[in-house]
């Protein structure tokens, strides 16, 4: 795993995987649901591709879709968002823990 030249950030391991994507409102519930592709993951952080635009501070939940398996939750804050071609935003992530509460297992729960 190296770091990413332009911004010092690690660039982790290729991460393909489907992840459902929702962002948290102010009250820390998911809202509407859209799709994303990951691209990349490493202790820290995650980076996808999504057709929607993340603002830098926002916290986004995740379902990550394994191949055979339950999805597996990840939560994190939009460190950056830029667009990278064919209607697609790159989106890097750092992951924080993932808290303990009940309207994120239900979200969980609906997309498995």
């Amino acid at each position: 795993m190296d770091k990413a030249p332009a911004t010092g950030r690690p660039s982790g391991f290729r991460f393909d995987a489907e992840l459902d994507l929702a962002e948290m409102d102010d009250r820390g519930r998911p809202g509407p649901v859209w799709t994303g592709k990951g691209k990349a993951i490493s202790r820290s952080n995650l980076i996808f591709r999504s057709r929607r635009m993340c603002y830098i501070g926002r916290t986004i939940l995740m379902a990550v879709h394994l191949i055979d398996d339950k999805p597996v939750a990840l939560i994190g804050t939009v460190q950056a968002c830029d667009y990278d071609g064919d209607g697609q935003y790159k989106v890097d992530i750092d992951l924080i823990p993932m808290p303990d509460d009940p309207e994120i297992a239900r979200w969980l729960t609906a997309r498995g």
